[in-house]
């Protein structure tokens, strides 16, 4: 049973026709979170997450212009880049709309785990989404004239480009691009001072949510996760996250039964040997549960968590903020 945990909750959806490129009509879906129920306050507690990790930034095209992010993301632009829904080339103040995760932590706060929608275990070097509205129009990007980005990062990994969306079940997931790339560059940006010596490079041309990853691969063998919770706690009211001590990875345990049984999901593995912790974050009339296991993953991994631990909401961000 598709848990209900992937049903979006914070969603615009915006139909639009790139007149001024090559592609289809898509559905754009600006900006969302996949997880809990709409009946359950723990949907409130996901969409705070999302609002808190968007930045907004006014800027007017009528140039060639560059600007950071206050995560220290470089993004460039062309005049010609962002356009109306006649294809059109705006002018005039324009509203940029970001959401960046750099890290797990950052990643399961907006639930947006490293999986694909084949069930590959991905490590990421960062996320990100950016919307571009004039007057509360949404506008498009001209894929002629990319948004360049620049993600400055201290280790020299190849990546990859991947696409995020939502499947048919309303669950999330992450596909490799066939068309747009990633490059690591050696050079990295101007930022030294912050010990930064290299940055992952890509191009932004359309609406939606963006990942630089490469595929984990250890080599070791996989199998399925399964975690039992208390029976006051399900699908309704609950997330599980396997939150990977030692690569920058989260999963999300988004197949549930009715009896509190969580699981990775029919087409999902995750590697055998390696640490993690089991993050649940739960609500109940009210108030807020949590727990925290730590363990190594095993052959049929099966983690029956006993009881979860009453919180506020302000103490329960406290406490995955430290993690």
């Amino acid at each position: 049973m598709k848990n209900s945990l992937s049903v979006v909750v914070l969603v615009f959806v915006v139909l639009f026709t790139f007149n001024s490129c090559d592609k289809e009509t898509e559905v754009i879906v600006i900006p969302s979170t996949i997880n809990p129920t709409p009946v359950s306050e723990l949907t409130k507690f996901f969409e705070d997450n999302l609002e808190d990790a968007t930045q907004t930034i006014n800027i007017n095209p009528s140039s060639t212009q560059t600007f950071t992010s206050n995560k220290g993301i470089v993004y460039s632009f062309e005049s010609t880049t962002f356009t109306n829904s006649a294809g059109v080339a705006v002018s005039g103040n324009i509203t940029i709309e970001l959401i960046e995760a750099l890290t797990k932590k950052e990643m399961m706060l907006i639930n947006k785990p490293t999986f694909t929608h084949s069930g590959e275990l991905l490590v990421s070097g960062g996320v990100v989404y950016l919307n571009a509205t004039q007057n509360g129009q949404q506008l498009s990007i001209n894929d002629n004239n990319p948004i360049t980005v620049n993600i400055p990062t201290d280790n020299y990994i190849p990546m990859d480009f991947f696409d995020g969306s939502f499947d048919s079940q309303g669950g999330f997931g992450w596909d490799e691009s066939e068309d747009d790339t990633v490059i690591t560059n050696t050079a990295g940006n101007d930022t030294t001072e912050q010990g930064f010596s290299f940055s992952f490079d890509f191009e932004i041309d359309s609406i939606g949510w963006i990942n630089c990853d490469y595929f984990y691969n250890s080599g070791d063998p996989l199998t399925q996760v399964e975690v039992i919770l208390p029976d006051t706690f399900n699908g309704d009211n609950s997330a599980v996250f396997i939150y990977y001590d030692d690569i920058n990875s989260v999963a999300s345990l988004n197949d549930y039964d009715a009896d509190g049984t969580f699981d990775l999901g029919a087409n999902y593995s995750t590697p055998i040997g390696m640490d993690v912790s089991f993050v649940v974050i739960s609500e109940s009339n009210g108030s807020y549960f949590y727990t925290i296991v730590s363990t190594t993953i095993v052959q049929d991994h099966v983690q029956t968590i006993g009881s979860l631990t009453e919180v506020t909401e302000a103490e329960l961000e406290l406490i995955l903020n430290a993690l």
